[in-house]
């Protein structure tokens, strides 16, 4: 099997002697941007003082420029955070919850996001509600669980748009239009949103939204990007003080004390690497790698197409119905893999879920035999 753009294998430096089947996780950078990294930390270390005196401020507005003008924002509409969880951090810390407040997630969020909510809503003497929708469910099966589950006393609702664990979309802007006609503010984690799906930011119009550049941007570790509601800046602060706390958003988030800030500026470059192949046909070849190996392992395993929701995605799932012993068990069997196989792929479960998944991403590093490596793991651990 040969797939479009396999001369682009080597423009990563990964190691050839382990199958990376796992880029949704924490992505992995092209030769290109850590060499752009690579210069930017030189010429910081040639001169620190110069550059955090005089220059970092510029360096890093004109690289949120760039950025934003790829998510088809203007510079003033995104901050640049390290991550998806900084992000949600943020946002929960600020948010005006009281006592009797209720704030809705699904059971499909990723975990981490959902202990942020929980940590701010049950301080300020509200209650989370985890709403559990089928793995399957249609977008309008969705709207309407998520519909029942709002009462009242409802505020915030914190939605997925692309899931970690379970690999599927949620219909991010019809839950966005309803949120607002009920007065709840939606927040929509984008983690595997940039690159990956093309949207009107405009138009969706969420109250917080946040993505990460690591994963399908293939940036440099610790580059985010976290949007606010012009009706939610005035209240909204960087979880750390710094000298630009006085400025208007997004300017607080440029510098937050001395802090390496390579990656944020090395982004424009992996921008720019995917826009020189075209990002739909990165995106197709991706999604084309994922899917192989996705229906390889599938076959295998004797699972049929009536398990799956076909999604555009560069990353699937495979159900692993003889699976069990919760994140511990997920935890060892993905160790396993890696060190016994040399396979890298994420053995996953969410909330309090018995369900358990194998999920696949495909990336222009991948060649069929990345995938067909699957093959005799799977006949050894998961039949």
């Amino acid at each position: 099997m040969k797939f479009d753009l396999e001369e682009y294998r080597s423009a990563w430096q990964l190691d050839p002697n382990v199958h990376h089947i796992n880029h949704g996780s924490f992505g992995a950078i092209p030769t290109v941007v850590r060499e752009e990294q690579a210069r930017w930390s030189d010429h910081v270390q040639n001169n620190p003082v110069q550059f955090y005196a005089r220059e970092a401020m510029p360096a890093v507005q004109a690289a949120r420029g760039k950025i934003a003008e790829f998510l088809g924002q203007r510079a003033d509409q995104i901050a640049l955070v390290r991550n998806t969880t900084e992000g949600s951090s943020t946002t929960m810390r600020g948010f005006p919850f009281k006592a009797g407040d209720e704030a809705v997630v699904l059971d499909h969020e990723y975990g981490a996001v959902t202990y942020g909510v929980e940590r701010a809503i049950v301080a300020a003497g509200g209650r989370l509600v985890e709403v559990k929708v089928p793995r399957l469910a249609s977008d309008e099966e969705v709207i309407k669980i998520v519909e029942a589950a709002f009462t009242p006393k409802t505020v915030m609702f914190v939605v997925d748009h692309v899931t970690s664990a379970t690999a599927r979309t949620f219909p991010v802007q019809a839950l966005s239009d309803l949120c607002r006609s009920r007065g709840i503010a939606i927040v929509i984690d984008a983690s595997h949103v940039p690159g990956n799906i093309d949207l009107d930011l405009d138009k969706l119009d969420p109250d917080f939204w946040f993505g990460n550049l690591h994963k399908w941007c293939s940036a440099p570790l610790g580059t985010g990007v976290y949007r606010i509601a012009d009706r939610w800046k005035e209240i909204m602060r960087p979880l750390i003080v710094s000298w630009q706390d006085f400025e208007p958003y997004p300017l607080q988030w440029d510098m937050l004390g001395t802090v390496d800030l390579s990656a944020w500026l090395a982004a424009p470059t992996a921008i720019d690497f995917y826009a020189k192949i075209g990002w739909d046909r990165a995106r197709k070849a991706n999604i084309a790698r994922m899917r192989y190996g996705r229906d390889l392992a599938m076959a295998e395993l004797g699972i049929g197409a009536d398990q799956l929701r076909e999604e555009e995605l560069p990353l699937g799932v495979v159900p692993l119905f003889r699976m069990s012993g919760g994140r511990e068990g997920c935890a060892a069997l993905q160790a396993k893999i890696a060190t016994e196989y040399k396979i890298e792929v994420p053995i996953t479960t969410y909330s309090d879920s018995e369900l358990y998944f194998m999920r696949i991403s495909g990336q222009l590093y991948n060649t069929a035999l990345d995938y067909e490596a699957l093959i005799p793991m799977i006949r050894k651990e998961l039949k």
